[in-house]
């Protein structure tokens, strides 16, 4: 621990310029010691630290390379770190005494504020995950005061969509009588601010399970006054129906009779719901998993199972679900998981021992992957001729 005067010879400043909000510009740079830095106001913006990201800054710092400063904010007795983790751990790891910041005045809430959008447009070498979304979102609505914010607000404010917002807010709702969550809300328009009354946004008419129910128009040339129950949207103009009958069959929206919500029709929630799928868990009661994204094992008549890894040991953990507690989540939203499955399916054509099979089914559970994972895809990849794209 540096000693007073060590400190403020590494600030270069003197105490009174500390205390001075004017000379604490927000586009000055200045160098703090690590261990003067807080770390513990929840301004952390991510869900955990990557070590794997901490190593490959540590090798940049070794390799020459300076980055960039760590944003602080100073309100006039401590230093609370807003953005910069990372940075920070990658400078311990290196046993640097100081580091690079640019330190803001402001308190501990002005902090945390800044830090739940400080990730999402300047991180190209880290990107946020959606529990690192979810994290920022939950910090807003988790605070008595920002919780009243109205959803495109928090969005705004974390850099996500409003309804990642809603879905969050819902899901930690108890009831939807809840006024300080749900009735009165605060919005920002112009500097000003503002009660939204959102009491009745959301409602809907019908329940879900009538909502996908259809009925095929009297001028269809095929299935002309035939029902059934809407499985999939492939595309914005057509839904796959499992018609009474037991068939499946691809029909035009124009050509159905069907309830909508907005501008597409209602798919009830267990047909969403699949072997394989992505899922975001929604179990307010036990947070070790609420809010977690999992991949599905199988589906039953009124419960799911997920895998659900664990960060700590490695492990992958199987789970039952309620239907209702698992929401489906397109996967096309997570690129790697896309990008993994598509080179799965490839290695499925190929001449596979039993090792290289046992290999993908695991592959097929997680949500995110190990480097090992990786390295075991792309050698079985080598052994069978096909180059990763």
């Amino acid at each position: 621990m540096c000693s007073p005067q060590q400190t403020q010879i590494m600030l270069n400043i003197s105490l009174a310029e500390k205390s001075s909000a004017q000379t604490l510009a927000s586009e000055k740079s200045d160098y703090l010691a690590l261990d003067e830095i807080r770390r513990d106001g929840g301004t952390q913006p991510r869900a955990a630290i990557n070590l794997h990201h901490v190593n490959l800054l540590t090798e940049q710092m070794e390799d020459g390379q300076q980055l960039e400063p760590v944003t602080i904010f100073y309100d006039g007795e401590f230093f609370w770190l807003a953005d910069g983790y990372h940075r920070w751990h990658a400078h311990r790891n290196r046993e640097e005494e100081v580091i690079a910041c640019v330190i803001h005045q402001g308190s501990r809430r002005d902090a945390v504020l800044y830090s739940v959008g400080a990730n999402a447009e300047h991180k190209p070498a880290l990107p946020r995950s959606r529990e690192d979304k979810r994290r920022a979102v939950m910090v807003l609505l988790n605070d008595p005061e920002w919780q009243e914010w109205s959803d495109r607000e928090i969005a705004r404010r974390c850099c996500v969509s409003h309804d990642f917002v809603n879905r969050i807010r819902k899901s930690i709702c108890h009831s939807m009588t809840d006024t300080k969550l749900n009735k009165d809300r605060k919005a920002q328009r112009g500097g000003k601010t503002y009660t939204v009354n959102t009491t009745n946004i959301g409602k809907k008419v019908k329940n879900e399970r009538d909502a996908n129910r259809v009925t095929v128009k009297d001028d269809h040339p095929l299935f002309a006054g035939q029902s059934g129950k809407i499985t999939q949207l492939p595309n914005s103009d057509a839904a796959i129906v499992e018609l009474d009958n037991g068939k499946r069959e691809l029909i035009q929206l124009k050509d159905l009779d069907v309830e909508h919500e907005g501008d597409r029709p209602i798919v009830a929630h267990h047909l969403q719901l699949t072997e394989g799928g992505l899922v975001e868990i929604h179990t307010p009661n036990n947070s070790k998993i609420n809010g977690r994204l999992a991949r599905i094992a199988a589906v039953h008549e009124s419960t799911v199972e997920v895998w659900i890894r664990d960060v700590k040991t490695m492990t992958m953990d199987k789970h039952t679900l309620k239907h209702q507690q698992a929401e489906p989540i397109p996967m096309d939203r997570e690129p790697q998981l896309l990008e993994v499955g598509d080179r799965i399916t490839k290695l499925r054509k190929c001449n596979l021992d039993p090792f290289e099979v046992e290999i993908l089914l695991l592959l097929e559970q997680p949500v995110a992957f190990t480097p090992v994972e990786l390295e075991y895809l792309a050698h079985i990849e080598q052994r069978c001729g096909i180059s990763e794209t």
